[in-house]
């Protein structure tokens, strides 16, 4: 089945469908590299630079598999920091939300990743689904939609191809494209095959803080490439 479905993928790409499902950015963007540093002392997670924007991070994950039960689980906390921002702590978890994305142009799943802040602005909230998107999307890379609030910014997130991400997702999603409400695509998260690559918004924009904030907290998830968390 595996093999037929990497089949199907190479067929595809061959013939340029997913490179038709392309998410053009529609605002200029300055292309930066997460810069990954180990913490002294610290064991578990580690400490990272992007741009302007520093902190740290540790992320969990845990599968159970039996025939009658099985549970996937991700958790992750990390700080970041900013100019404008000197202090944000982001706990992201497993777990519903009161938030109801129905901007999403196709049938969304339970609510799986919720993250709360400390520090940020008080209206300040994330939210990722499980989507379900096209036959052919679903096999370029898994699904997903989000939704960040910071201040006066909402952003949205969906896992759209975006020039220069990896042709295949291995089983978990590659990039994501990062709009306004009005649908202009204003970032990018790209996973690399050994970095990953962000598209901000350039210094100075209103919304460059929430972009690294929504692009960090897609990054940072530990996606099993799951249907079920």
């Amino acid at each position: 089945m595996r093999a037929l479905a990497w089949a199907v993928i190479a067929l595809a790409l061959a013939a340029g469908p997913v490179a038709a499902q392309e998410g053009p950015l529609d605002e200029p963007t300055e292309k930066l590299s997460l810069k990954p540093h180990r913490i002294k002392g610290q064991l578990l997670g580690y400490g990272y630079t992007l741009g302007e924007f520093t902190g740290e991070v540790r992320s969990t994950a845990s599968s159970v598999r039996a025939p009658t039960y099985s549970s996937d689980k991700a958790k992750t906390t990390f700080t970041f920091s900013s100019p404008r921002h000197p202090q944000v702590t982001v706990r992201c978890a497993g777990g519903q939300s009161h938030r109801q994305l129905a901007w999403i142009q196709f049938n969304t799943k339970d609510l799986a990743y919720v993250c709360e802040f400390e520090g940020g602005p008080p209206d300040a909230a994330f939210a990722l689904a499980l989507s379900d998107g096209s036959v052919m999307q679903r096999l370029y890379q898994p699904q997903r939609a989000a939704e960040l609030t910071f201040g006066a910014v909402t952003l949205r997130a969906e896992t759209r191809h975006v020039k220069g991400a990896l042709p295949f997702s291995g089983g978990a999603p590659v990039s994501y494209r990062i709009s306004r409400e009005d649908g202009r695509g204003i970032a990018a998260m790209l996973r690399g095959a050994l970095r990953p690559t962000f598209h901000l918004p350039p210094e100075g924009a209103p919304e460059r803080d929430a972009a690294a904030l929504m692009a960090l907290a897609l990054f940072f998830f530990v996606d099993p490439g799951l249907e079920e968390y």
